[in-house]
């Protein structure tokens, strides 16, 4: 089950602070694996724990990055390399994109395939089959559609107002003396309800 056996002697002797970074990195790769659905305890634990040795190998060489970034860097190269493995298709950017994830959720990898998670080949035909199916179905199918222009509908109103606006915008002057007309009718109407009562 899982990734061969691996010692974690290099992670040793830790500081508090060490330890502290080792185990939020554990709970994020944790939370990863969860997150694809694998509830087995057991397995999630060999499996982070394969996954930390790699992280803990790297972290000689790049010691200025986090544990928790190198470890899920390791998680996703891992689970992108093994599910591009079973497909025999390359993925985009070498990473499981939502594709990927639908794809082992469609092919029940959760519930049935738990024990073949991430390990080498061969895989069971049926599961190799099921995961390649699903990914090819969870893929997007495009419909080629063509929009043609529609003139706009209008009612008399709305005819008779583009209309207007229309005469308005083409003769300035008629605009003028419309808004001159509009403002002294309600100059009017003020004055009128103002005074017009005396």
């Amino acid at each position: 089950m899982g990734p061969p056996r691996h010692s974690l002697d290099q992670l040793y002797p830790l500081s508090e602070a060490e330890l502290n970074e080792w185990e939020e990195a554990y709970a994020a790769v944790e939370a990863y694996l969860q997150a694809l659905r694998l509830r087995n305890r057991l397995l999630v634990a060999e499996l982070v724990r394969g996954i930390l040795w790699r992280a803990s190998a790297r972290r000689v060489d790049e010691s200025e990055k986090p544990a928790r970034f190198l470890a899920m860097e390791e998680a996703l190269t891992e689970v992108a390399e093994w599910t591009q493995d079973v497909l025999d298709v390359p993925l985009e950017n070498r990473r499981l994109a939502a594709r990927g994830r639908l794809a082992l959720l469609l092919a029940g990898m959760p519930g049935q395939w738990q024990g073949v998670f991430l390990t080498p080949a061969p895989w069971p035909n049926d599961f190799v089959v099921a995961m390649k199916k699903s990914y090819f179905a969870a893929g997007p199918s495009f419909a080629q559609l063509t929009m043609i222009p529609q003139p706009l509908e209008l009612n008399a109103i709305g005819s008779g107002a583009a209309q207007w606006r229309e005469t308005m915008d083409r003769r300035p002057i008629l605009r003028l003396m419309f808004t001159g007309l509009l403002l002294g009718f309600i100059i009017l109407t003020v004055w009128f309800f103002t005074y017009g009562n005396f």
